[in-house]
């Protein structure tokens, strides 16, 4: 009867365990940068704006089911184009915590390109925007298409940090 209980209660422990184990590790953020390969990003208009603001927001999702990366900081050398050239926008980067972001299927990131609503807008709406990826000093670069007959205004917006 005792070795059945303690038989028991070991592998009780042991299962406990590994499941405590295979939870954490499921849970872990990934130190690995996130690869142009791994995000798929999409850019919308964003309803909610602070006053005088406008502002789209960039999402990033993972590209696969087993997609486990980090974004962390703003993404950089943000271009607009419209008909293959450039258009010519400055961009500035907001202020804010960079704090890095696990990227993994179900838990998108998002980061907001922000202009001032009473800015004249471009005369050419972008068709693309371009950037390298929030993943380091090393962004991958993406091409995404631009929401269709969407301004941009004035002569810079602000990027945001990526965020959960």
């Amino acid at each position: 009867m005792k070795r059945t209980v303690t038989a028991i209660a070991v592998g009780g422990l042991v299962a406990g365990g590994l499941f405590l184990a295979a939870g954490a590790a499921n849970a872990m953020p990934s130190d690995t940068p996130c690869g142009a390969s791994d995000v798929h990003v999409t850019v919308a208009p964003d309803p909610s704006n602070a006053a005088g603001h406008e502002a789209y927001v960039l999402t990033y999702t993972a590209a696969s089911p087993t997609t486990n990366c980090k974004l962390q900081g703003t993404p950089t050398a943000l271009s607009f184009i419209a008909d293959g050239q450039r258009l010519p926008i400055a961009t500035t980067v907001d202020g804010a915590e960079q704090l890095p972001v696990n990227l993994r299927a179900g838990h998108p990131a998002v980061s907001r390109i922000v202009q001032r609503s009473a800015e004249a807008p471009s005369p050419v709406a972008p068709t693309t925007v371009t950037f390298d990826l929030p993943t380091g000093p090393y962004g991958q670069p993406v091409s995404v298409d631009w929401p269709a007959g969407a301004p941009v205004k004035g002569a810079s917006v602000q990027v945001t940090p990526v965020s959960s």
